[in-house]
């Protein structure tokens, strides 16, 4: 049996803590989530539920699966493709109001794992699995008086997440909008059906029926394509109320016209604004009191802007929103549904001169599809997740503005969960880093210092450290390139480098902080590695650098776990930093090498004897600060030597550590005797403390 861990940010998934407490009122806790490593749970496997992002973080719910994976809609509304597995509970705690296992405890007692967030749904080792079981029971056990029988769930067994077909009833209901702009809950197994105009009225009717048909299972409710339920809630009430009394050319109320014209909008945003576009028509209705209702600005906005104004015509309108490609794509779709006419009785004058008008507007919006490649954003960074939900359909999104750190945080989380995308960073203003830098270094530097300190950097501000290749950026699944696919910018934390054709360079931080990446043979259409590009990537050991590699950055791969390390026979330099703080034992370095960089090999652990190749012409400070070197062989090329290349300043002591060093006898520049390196312009000793200047 596997142990899957899953995570749950309440701030941003429609699984919120009102529906977490309901659960606990149920004899049994049946629900689904999103499986990151799908391939590797089956039904029956543990699952431990993480609460992540703002407030009490830790386990909250224990249980294990009760079906195998497969493909539904994508939870956030933006099209991806998502396996779910359904969850049987056996343990549900209110993280808000009694103790949870902390991720303070799990990150202390199973620290190969992060649990902070990323991926739900990730695959924990059976030897951390085993602890994790351990650590859960006494948890339990020490807070057990505290927890009561309403939070400790009933054992599950073999028999509840594994049941007969026939008795696995149905524990969730889609809420589906029909032609006639009614609210529709069917159950095909159970032959039951509910249609109505008021959902509420819908949703207890077909409870009932249920109930009728022997099923005990509780039902839960959502309306579908809808991931914010509660919102969805808060502007139908809204409309309802605005639209009291109104009736179209058709003679229908309006809240049956704009729920009829939210059939084919697939965003939460984009079915808001479907549902809200009218109710400025009541004049007790304002932009002001919307908001104040709770309905996001961005909607609210784009609401604004397709309301037709006062003594504005419908071509005019209609010329209007075709210049305005942030809104343009939502009024064509609500026209396309508007034209699905049902079958009836034959139209009035006045119907027919209302579809001429649609059907005249849907062709000059069809024209200008073109237009909509670009939308800008420039508002709040609380904004950008409802957006993007609106106008994420254009060829190209791009950010604008300025934004401190926590605030591009904000967004990139937005960005990471969209399958694909063209983002243009052109117009954003990186000069302010946070609200307080008392040490004034830029975005750059701030960003590179999270790494020493085990913090991710997200795909937005690796986009900013790769900005010297362009400002547009793709992403497509779960990787980020620069637009023309050749350099690589991002992949996730947890997720094996993938070769792929079109890469030819792997850009700053890009593979930074990679969790699983283990041996790397980087492909031979590879010829630049930049800065940090691997660096921290705490479980890569073998590394394989094919001759196309012309050029490696500074600290590239600083801090892996590199032990076996393969070279390309192209490079002309080993920059700063590049293999600091790693496990190799054993460095052949290419002829083509001409300079050995400050710290590039620091750290490691290299054999007892160092030999430097004909072609090397320069070495630099604290380049082989390794102390099991007992013996250096220096080239005839060798033009400029540091004095502490073997010793860190200030830290070893340069006479303990000295080694022998020899150095062929060609060498116009210096010459050894009894293992001593001298110059031969002032016969004096060049290494250690007899070589520092004064």
């Amino acid at each position: 049996m596997n142990t899957i861990i899953l995570f749950w940010n309440p701030g941003i998934s429609s699984y919120t803590i009102e529906r977490l407490r309901e659960d606990l009122d149920m004899e049994q806790h049946v629900g689904n989530w999103s499986v990151w490593e799908h391939e590797k749970a089956h039904q029956g496997d543990r699952f431990f539920m993480v609460r992540c992002g703002e407030g009490k973080t830790g386990i909250c719910m224990s249980g294990r699966f009760r079906s195998e994976p497969y493909i539904d809609e994508d939870w956030s509304g933006k099209g991806r493709e998502v396996y779910y597995m359904d969850l049987m509970a056996d343990t549900v705690i209110d993280p808000d109001i009694l103790p949870i296992l902390s991720t303070e405890i799990l990150s202390r007692e199973i620290p190969s794992f992060d649990w902070s967030g990323g991926h739900s749904g990730r695959l924990l080792p059976t030897e951390d699995a085993e602890k994790l079981e351990k650590l859960w029971e006494d948890f339990l056990e020490e807070n057990k008086p505290m927890f009561g029988t309403l939070t400790l769930k009933s054992h599950v067994t073999d028999k509840d997440v594994m049941p007969d077909k026939d008795d696995f009833g149905p524990y969730r209901a889609s809420i589906g909008i029909t032609d006639d702009g009614e609210f529709l809950i069917y159950s095909v197994k159970d032959d039951v059906e509910v249609v109505g105009d008021d959902l509420e009225t819908v949703k207890k009717e077909f409870a009932k029926k249920m109930k009728e048909a022997g099923k005990i299972i509780p039902i839960e409710f959502k309306v579908w394509k809808v991931d914010n339920q509660e919102l969805f809630q808060k502007a139908l009430d809204i409309a309802k109320e605005a639209y009291y009394g109104m009736t179209d050319e058709y003679g229908e109320p309006y809240i049956k016209r704009a729920l009829r014209e939210t059939n084919n909008l697939y965003s939460d945003a984009k079915i808001l604004v479907g549902l809200l576009h009218y109710v400025l028509m009541n004049p007790n209705f304002t932009t002001d009191k919307l908001i104040q209702k709770g309905i996001p600005k961005a909607v609210v906005d784009a609401v604004e802007v397709l309301h037709q104004k006062e003594g504005e015509s419908f071509e005019q309108y209609v010329q209007r929103i075709g210049e305005n490609p942030t809104v343009a794509s939502i009024l064509y779709d609500i026209v396309e549904n508007r034209l699905d006419i049902k079958d009836g009785p034959e139209l009035t004058l006045e119907q027919c001169t209302g579809l001429l008008q649609d059907l005249k507007a849907y062709h000059y919006l069809d024209e200008k599809k073109h237009q909509w490649e670009r939308a800008v954003f420039h508002g709040p960074a609380k904004d950008f997740d409802m957006w993007c939900s609106l106008y994420g359909c254009a060829d190209t999104i791009a950010i604008c503005g300025e934004y401190d750190d926590d605030e591009l945080a904000e967004m990139a989380n937005v960005l990471q969960y969209d399958y694909s995308w063209k983002l243009d960073i052109s117009g954003l203003n990186v000069g302010r880093w946070a609200k307080d830098n008392p040490h004034e270094t830029t975005y750059e530097e701030q960003i590179l210092m999270k790494l020493g300190e085990d913090e991710v950097v997200n795909l937005l501000e690796k986009m900013i450290l790769n900005r010297k290749y362009g400002t547009i950026f793709r992403k497509w699944g779960s990787v980020v390139t620069c637009d023309n696919g050749r350099v690589l910018v991002h992949i996730p934390e947890d997720f094996d480098f993938v070769d792929d054709s079109d890469v030819e360079i792997i850009g700053r931080c890009a593979v930074a902080g990679n969790e699983t990446i283990e041996s790397l043979e980087l492909p031979a259409n590879v010829r630049i590695i930049d800065d940090y590009a691997f660096a921290y990537c705490k479980k890569l050991r073998n590394v394989f650098m094919p001759d196309s590699i012309e050029s490696i950055g500074e600290f590239s791969f600083e801090n892996c776990e590199i032990e076996n390390l393969h070279l390309s026979n192209s490079l002309m330099a080993i920059p700063d930093c590049a293999f600091l703080f790693n496990e190799i034992k054993r460095i052949d370095i290419p002829l083509d090498v001409r300079r050995i960089g400050s710290c590039a090999f620091e750290g490691n652990i290299l054999d007892e004897e160092l030999i430097i190749p004909e072609g090397v012409e320069i070495i630099e400070s604290a380049s082989f600060c390794c102390t099991a070197i007992k013996k250096v062989s220096l080239p005839s090329t060798l033009t400029e030597i540091a004095y502490d290349f073997y010793f860190e300043e200030m830290i070893d002591d340069p006479e303990e550590d000295k080694p022998y060093v020899e150095i062929h006898p060609d060498n116009p520049v210096y010459f050894s005797k009894g293992g001593i390196l001298y110059s031969r312009a002032t016969g004096k000793e060049v290494l250690g403390k007899a070589g520092r200047p004064n």
